[in-house]
């Protein structure tokens, strides 16, 4: 059969199939709701790249930068306010009873408990220290007056001098200065724990030789004069 016969055929077959169909009402109510779903969706995708360019703008403005800020320079320290020049204020150290205390020149001092203002300085090493201690145990009572001071000093040629003395105030003392041979040095302040209401000052004087006119001073934390010793004979 030709082609043209065969296509005129089918086409009259359609119309005839077409004409037997029934047309039920058009779906308004469907195509309308079509028509809303697409316009949401729409409107979804419109909104969501308006949020996704919003937050790409934000991004670029808070976020910081790859590279690092350029360095601020510190602000320079000021320097620190230089205090009062002079000498160091001595520091009253607590040591135990009989304890063997360096001082200088190969001197051993140390404090008793038996008497008041009792102390030894020995020479000799530790055997010679606790000689001295055995010796010095028998001593009772009080050495100095209240409020008062004493003075010695420890004299070799090969090793120097070293001036020595105790204290008994009713304030500790702060600092406690030594002026002998045209200088004023500051001693070193030691005493037994508690309250002894006394304690024992060393100076070491180098291999100065001693000198027979020296005083000696003690100052309270505000600088007052507890106590003044102006001694022209130093004891040995």
């Amino acid at each position: 059969m030709p082609v043209d016969d065969e296509a005129a055929r089918l086409a009259e077959a359609m119309r005839r199939e077409a004409g037997a169909l029934t047309a039920g009402p058009p779906p308004v109510d469907a195509v309308v709701r079509e028509g809303r779903r697409r316009a949401r969706r729409r409107r979804r995708a419109v909104t969501g790249a308006a949020a996704a360019a919003v937050l790409a703008c934000l991004a670029a403005v808070l976020l910081p930068s790859a590279q690092p800020p350029p360095a601020v320079p510190a602000p320079a320290a000021s320097p620190e306010p230089s205090g009062p020049s002079g000498p160091s204020v001595s520091v009253v150290r607590v040591v135990e009873p009989y304890e063997p205390v360096e001082i200088g020149r190969g001197a051993l001092l140390g404090l008793l408990p038996e008497g008041r203002q009792n102390y030894v300085v020995a020479w000799g090493g530790p055997e010679d220290f606790r000689e001295s201690v055995e010796r010095a145990r028998g001593v009772v009572g009080d050495s100095i007056r209240p409020g008062g001071l004493s003075l010695g000093y420890q004299h070799s040629p090969e090793r120097g001098t070293l001036y020595t003395g105790a204290f008994r105030t009713d304030t500790e003392p702060a600092r406690i200065t030594v002026r002998a041979d045209g200088r004023t040095r500051e001693a070193q302040m030691v005493r037994l724990p508690g309250d002894p209401g006394w304690g024992v000052y060393h100076v070491d004087a180098g291999r100065s030789a001693p000198d027979t006119r020296a005083t000696v001073t003690a100052y309270g934390p505000d600088g007052t004069v507890l106590a003044r010793l102006d001694d022209r004979s130093p004891p040995r």
